[in-house]
């Protein structure tokens, strides 16, 4: 069925239920177990969901700071730092959506999707020995948009989920240690200096990061 209008924080936490935390489908219980929603249902849940999303949750309205981090598991973390374009997995599935655009550090989280590793297009991607990077930041990145599923993406795209568009991306040298978080976290200034001494290359485009406008969280 379709969610009926409640309060933000209620969607919020049904939907943290009902929805594969990486993405898939939104699913409704049943008797008989749990089954995917229609396409109709499906789009009005995004429609919902984004509204709820939208709102300012990483930083105030004021914070202009135009760098966020996101938190992804491996091996999807490790396939979107591959800088050839051709193979590398440049969407990011997510339930929910945000108005925030700009500079976006990868951080690979230190849990692993194990059941990834088994995917033919991850294993053809990865090399057969690949080393999983793990509870540390592994690429910068630009978030420049997201849609919803549209069932005309990118191989790497998942149906059921809004598209995260990510580009120029550039892979760390050097991988630098953090603490991941949940949803859109602002890095702090000591992090971005281990970023850049571990990653000479990259200083400009950090610091170069900090003229650019925010549109909002």
């Amino acid at each position: 069925m379709t969610l009926s209008p409640v309060a933000d924080t209620t969607l919020m936490a049904r939907l943290s239920r009902e929805a594969i935390p990486t993405g898939a489908y939104f699913r409704t219980r049943t008797p008989a177990g749990t089954l995917p929603l229609t396409p109709q249902q499906q789009r009005n849940n995004y429609e919902k969901l984004a509204t709820v999303s939208s709102r300012p949750h990483t930083a105030p309205d004021h914070d202009l700071t135009p760098i966020r981090c996101l938190t992804i598991r491996p091996p999807w973390s490790d396939l979107i730092a591959l800088e050839d374009d051709q193979v590398a997995k440049r969407i990011e599935n997510r339930v929910w959506s945000t108005r925030w655009r700009g500079t976006l550090l990868i951080h690979a989280g230190s849990e692993i999707d194990v059941q990834a590793l088994a995917l033919d297009v991850v294993r053809e991607t990865l090399e057969a020995h690949y080393e999983l990077v793990r509870g540390s930041v592994v690429a910068i990145a630009d978030l420049t948009g997201i849609h919803a599923d549209d069932g005309a993406c990118t191989p790497w795209s998942q149906a059921g989920c809004f598209h995260w568009e990510l580009a120029r991306v550039q892979r760390l040298t050097t991988p630098v240690q953090a603490r991941g978080s949940q949803r859109l976290w602002k890095p702090t200034p000591n992090l971005l200096r281990r970023i850049a001494d571990a990653n000479p290359h990259l200083r400009g485009r950090l610091a170069g990061a900090g003229t650019t406008q925010e549109a909002g969280a």
